[in-house]
């Protein structure tokens, strides 16, 4: 009869069927069960009795599904071989549960472990970089389907914006500017979104400046930033009007909103705001997960050699536990895992396809909050030394806001310190009071610019000379300085508003702790060159790396986040454009190798360009003295003549820059982070 057919067709007696102990459904689980016997042991299985009557057993790591295509005829039985991913579902259609040994059968499946929840991307890492890269992903209008992200945080999730600046939040927010700060160019802060931005801005936690001044201590050149030079850029489209995404239009095609303000050249915003204004906008999102007091344990990627087969490469799987889950192991896994943990990324290092080129700067940075005597006037300053630059920065907006005011009415004014030295000064300065402290400051930074030193070798150096040869050479040393001078001087008459020289406000106090890190250089390379590069760069298959993790630079012309911003910007772009295009969006090698490729370049770039300056603006025409006995900016005599020339050099080329609008114009533009004309 036809129940025998079916238990005879499975393998079991016809007695059985005929005892009436089994009902068509019964008989495939318990049939199928004796094949199922080496599934069960494995690690992860789908056992699923469905509407289509069917029984599938999925061991990890293997894609075979038996189907039952419902047909009497034993001989008309088939196998079909699918390559659909397990999954722990588990549905019951059967009209008894009377046998013993189905129960079995379900008791055993029933205790499987979940599997691992599936994200489109994953993000190690809620800092800055991290953050904005998430938002950027959730701004998804247009796409043909949202994404699915997680946001990994090693540390406790950060306040809200407005707990922070009213210090109900765990940490307490001091009420004066923290030094870890961001000087962040009118392009990264437009990645912001415009509701970050304003939020920064309301809560007075955005040191805006729209001027900019630079010069040396050993020679007369000066360097002139306003944000008029920016109007071009702005005008074309080419860069973010700030001014008008804070009145809440961000369509640059009228001019009728902005007036005559005068476009940033960037804002200093302290890291602790940022990253909690950011994540209190992901925080209303529900596309988002964000898992903080995560440890990473363990990641599986695919190898290099995956990429580019025809099979994609498997997804990325990773290891974690929470702290404030009793250290539970959970795993989950990614079409793309993207490392935006820092410098020290433990995703890079696991993953351990990213050789990396570093090198140390020889330098320290000094840095600390201080309260000045009177107004910035919206201006950065940057003097630099023999041995490094000092910068001071504006923080906060106070001096346009109502907030934060002294008890006799007056407004305080914040500024950021970032003083680069040798390690040996760096370590004096860090051993100083704070009131010593401060009134070294004063000493090397509020100094006006000096004349170039002499090309020709002090007298007591026991060279030879020839009475001719020796008047003629000091007349061309006269003219020489005399000229560089005069060339800075003329450049007063152009705009006497924009290119005198102010002296930066006097500091009066320190107001937060002075921290102090060494400087080195460093950005992934790739092994091989070229074509035949095997591994290496930003890129490994399924994973991704952005920000510090990928670079680290001197701070001297503050590019370090804004590089990693533009890390964010790129990146995302190519997601969105992956998931538009229906491609695979970590196993596409198409994606992935642009974002390399285009980061490369735009990397080494940067990161080569600012040691350039460094090395340039460490030769000076003096040797230096010390800070510890207040002889720095004298210096000890010539320190040679190639010294000297090269000093010479760079500051007629500096005036030559201010000189010429068209060169400073598109240097302003370059740091601005403006699209190049043509390339709209």
């Amino acid at each position: 009869d036809k129940h025998n057919e079916k238990a005879v067709s499975y393998g079991h007696k016809p007695k059985l069927a005929r005892q009436g102990r089994f009902q068509p459904d019964m008989t495939r689980a318990i049939a199928i069960s004796n094949r199922l016997e080496m599934a069960a042991a494995a690690p992860r299985i789908r056992f699923q009795v469905g509407p289509r009557k069917s029984v599938e057993a999925l061991a990890y790591g293997s894609s075979r599904a038996i189907h039952d295509n419902h047909s009497t005829d034993a001989s008309s039985k088939q196998r079909s071989y699918s390559t659909r991913p397990y999954s722990s579902h588990l549905s019951l259609s059967h009209p008894s549960d009377k046998n013993c040994r189905f129960r079995s059968i379900l008791r055993r499946f029933s205790s499987s472990p979940p599997n691992p929840k599936h994200y489109d991307v994953i993000i190690a890492g809620g800092g800055a970089v991290g953050s904005v890269l998430a938002r950027s992903l959730l701004d998804d209008a247009g796409l043909r389907r949202p994404l699915k992200v997680a946001l990994l945080e090693q540390r406790s999730s950060p306040p809200s914006l407005e707990d922070l600046v009213n210090g109900d939040s765990p940490t307490n927010q001091r009420k004066t500017p923290h030094p870890r700060a961001y000087a962040l160019s009118p392009t990264s802060l437009s990645y912001l979104g415009p509701s970050v931005l304003q939020s920064l801005v309301r809560y007075n936690r955005c040191g805006i400046y729209d001027a900019m001044q630079v010069w040396e201590h050993d020679g007369p050149a000066q360097l002139h930033f306003v944000g008029e030079d920016l109007e071009g850029a702005v005008d074309d489209g080419r860069l973010a009007d700030l001014n008008r995404i804070l009145d809440g239009v961000t369509n640059n095609s009228s001019n009728s909103f902005s007036g005559k303000r005068r476009p940033w050249l960037g804002a200093v915003v302290e890291d602790a705001p940022l990253v909690s204004s950011i994540w209190d906008e992901l925080r209303n999102d529900d596309r988002i997960d964000l898992l903080d007091n995560l440890q990473i344990k363990s990641i599986q990627a695919p190898s290099p050699s995956t990429m580019g087969n025809i099979t994609p490469p498997p997804s990325v799987h990773l290891s974690f536990t929470r702290t404030n889950r009793d250290d539970e192991e959970s795993t989950l896994t990614a079409d793309l895992l993207v490392a935006a943990d820092g410098a020290n990324s433990l995703v890079r290092r696991t993953v351990g396809s990213f050789p990396m080129m570093t090198r140390s700067y020889g330098r320290k940075a000094v840095t600390c909050t201080v309260e000045l005597e009177s107004s910035m006037a919206k201006t950065a300053f940057q003097r630099f030394l023999h041995h490094g630059p000092i910068a001071l920065l504006p923080v906060w907006n106070s001096e346009d806001a109502d907030a934060s005011k002294k008890d006799d009415g007056i407004k305080p004014v914040y500024a950021n310190v970032v003083w680069s030295t040798t390690p040996s000064e760096a370590n004096y300065l860090l051993s100083l009071s704070p009131t010593e402290f401060t009134s070294t400051l004063n000493q090397h930074l509020c100094q006006g610019p000096n004349v170039n030193s002499s090309f020709l070798p002090d007298s007591d150096q026991g060279i030879p000379s020839i009475p001719l040869i020796t008047t003629i050479a000091k007349e061309i040393d006269s003219l020489l300085r005399t000229a560089n001078t005069a060339l800075t001087m003329g450049t007063w008459t152009e705009s006497p508003s924009r290119n005198y020289f102010r002296t930066p406000p006097k500091s009066i106090g320190i107001v937060s702790p002075i921290l102090g890190f060494d400087l080195t250089m460093s950005h992934v390379v790739t092994s091989g060159h070229g074509s035949k590069a095997t591994y290496g760069g930003y890129t490994s298959p399924r994973v991704a790396l952005v920000g510090d993790a990928a670079h680290t630079m001197h701070p001297m012309a503050g590019q370090g986040l804004n590089l990693g911003m533009g890390d964010v910007n790129s990146l995302a772009n190519l997601i969105k454009e992956a998931v538009d295009s229906g491609m695979d969006i970590g196993g596409t090698s198409l994606f992935l190798d642009r974002y390399n490729n285009e980061r490369m370049l735009k990397g080494w770039g940067t990161v080569g360009g600012v040691h350039s300056l460094h090395e340039i603006f460490g030769c000076s025409g003096s040797v230096p003295g010390s800070v510890a006995d207040g002889s720095y900016d004298g210096g000890k005599g010539s320190a040679g003549g190639l010294q000297s020339l090269i000093g010479y050099s760079r500051s007629l080329g500096m005036n030559v820059v201010n000189g010429m609008p068209l060169i400073r114009r598109a240097l302003a533009e370059a740091a601005a982070g403006a699209t190049p004309k043509g390339f709209m």
